[in-house]
């Protein structure tokens, strides 16, 4: 893995402000594997995908993870700070096909991959999930006999879900959170794509911001200025505030 530059990094969040969190989440990593096929990283499931994403973290950012979820019982925001490892899970693998038998139906099963979540980032939560569902379906069958996916009925789709679920438990991190006021305790989902995007998101406007500074009181280019050290940039930001 090769951590992008600050120039590259940038290009990265110019390109992606616009795309959903499927393709962000691309980018990011054919930015660090610039030799990997875009379409074998496409192909990884969801929790393998995610399992780079921490990578990716813990090289630009660190480590610790700082976040803010809200208390489903009482509404109030509740910090959260924990270690990435933490949240490291096992991860399923999209090479390997999974069967799941219930109620004399057997489904042969993959699991979802970003070109899933490519496809269907435009539907409805309510229709994408059945349609998710659908496209990791290999084979189905009730009593021996083949059946369409459309023919599967709710608490088969429900079990297929969850056994897509316990394969890759990395796609889908649950924390257990006490609230400090109400004392509820409940699971808050972590994303790993929405949570570097956002710090990604933050850090560009503030990296654009001394760019802005630098430019503006030295009359250095973004380029000669996004090549100095944090260190050195820094070092200025600090005189010009002196």
């Amino acid at each position: 893995m090769r951590m992008p530059d600050t120039s590259e990094l940038l290009h990265v969040w110019e390109l992606g402000s616009c795309q959903s969190a499927a393709a962000r989440a691309l980018m990011l990593m054919a930015a660090t594997v610039p030799d990997e096929d875009s379409m074998a990283l496409a192909r990884l499931s969801i929790g393998q995908r995610d399992a780079m994403l921490l990578d990716i973290r813990d090289a630009l950012f660190g480590s610790s993870i700082r976040c803010v979820t809200e208390c489903a019982e009482c509404g109030e925001s509740i910090e959260l700070d924990f270690n990435i490892e933490e949240v490291r899970v096992p991860h399923g693998d999209n090479a390997c096909a999974y069967q799941l038998g219930s109620d004399g139906y057997d489904v042969k099963f993959r699991l979802p991959d970003s070109n899933d979540l490519l496809a269907l980032h435009s539907e409805l939560p309510t229709q994408a999930e059945r349609r998710l569902l659908a496209r990791c379906v290999l084979e189905a069958t009730a009593n021996g006999e083949k059946v369409n996916v459309e023919q599967l009925p709710e608490e088969i789709l429900s079990a297929l879900s969850q056994g897509i679920s316990e394969a890759d438990p990395q796609a889908d991190v649950l924390l257990e959170v006490s609230c400090p006021v109400c004392s509820n305790v409940m699971p808050a989902p972590f994303d790993i794509v929405s949570h570097l995007w956002a710090e990604l998101d933050a850090w560009a406007k503030r990296m654009l911001r001394e760019v802005h500074t630098l430019a503006y009181s030295y009359g250095w280019s973004e380029t000669e200025i996004l090549r100095m050290s944090a260190t050195r940039r820094r070092l200025y930001l600090d005189l010009i505030e002196t």
